[in-house]
């Protein structure tokens, strides 16, 4: 059995946490921790998309495996596997049917509920493959894209894993510009389910981007809140744009 309690955030916030009855630990990767809406401003995608994605329709089973759906809450792992599925359908325009049949296809081989979050992607030539394994997951012959591997890898590498391939933290983009140029696009806000409740905060930090966004609603100015956290004014307002952003129409 499992309650659940509000927690004030730091610098600021409320986030829900999950005590269970039990002596056994929860995950921090799998908590379910984030609003739809949340995760469409994070990963800068349409909250429309993350439903369709997280409930799936009668025709069409869900892409990626989550704990609540009332009310519907993502976990890390969800942010991940959602992430991933962007830089595939979108950045690489790999049709969603494709996508759906290599994500259900691995859950049957693979005894993970997020095989996006649990196992790193790599690439040969045109084709997809989960790391270390020889079955390609995707071939992209047909997909009419050039220099894939200089394209996702950027992309790829914003997730950072531990030891065994897991994803432990994710720096997600701070505006749709940097989505065109990933090797160019600062790494200024990272999500960790262990520091900040799981929030976007300032890299070494626990100063979380809506903090920061409450603070300059507020009327402090980036440069007094540059001063205030010893951080440069560009990290500040890179990381205030996380919160300014508005999922796609």
């Amino acid at each position: 059995m499992q309650t659940k309690n509000s927690a004030i955030a730091p610098e600021g916030g409320f986030r829900y946490t999950f005590a269970t009855m039990s002596n056994a630990k929860f995950n921090p990767l799998e908590i379910p921790n984030y609003t739809v809406d949340e995760a469409a401003r994070y990963l800068l995608v349409p909250a429309s998309t993350v439903r369709y994605w997280t409930i799936g329709e009668p025709a069409a089973a869900p892409l990626t495996t989550v704990y609540s759906r009332r009310p519907l809450l993502l976990s890390f792992k969800n942010l991940v596997e959602l992430y991933v599925l962007e830089s595939l359908r979108e950045i690489h325009d790999i049709g969603l049917p494709r996508i759906r049949r290599s994500v259900e296809e691995l859950r049957i081989e693979k005894r993970s509920k997020y095989p996006l979050a649990d196992y790193q992607l790599a690439t040969r030539g045109r084709k997809i493959y989960l790391e270390g394994e020889e079955n390609e997951l995707i071939n992209l012959t047909a997909s009419g894209q050039h220099a894939f591997k200089a394209i996702l890898d950027p992309f790829l590498r914003r997730v950072e894993r531990n030891a065994q391939g897991i994803a432990e933290r994710l720096f997600p983009f701070t505006s749709r510009q940097h989505q065109q140029n990933p090797d160019q696009a600062p790494r200024v806000v990272v999500i960790d389910p262990r520091i900040a409740f799981g929030m976007p905060v300032l890299v070494n930090s626990r100063i979380s981007t809506a903090f920061l966004m409450s603070r300059k609603n507020g009327g402090a100015s980036i440069s007094k809140l540059a001063r205030d956290y010893g951080r440069s004014e560009v990290e500040i307002e890179e990381a205030i744009s996380l919160e300014e952003a508005k999922a796609a129409a």
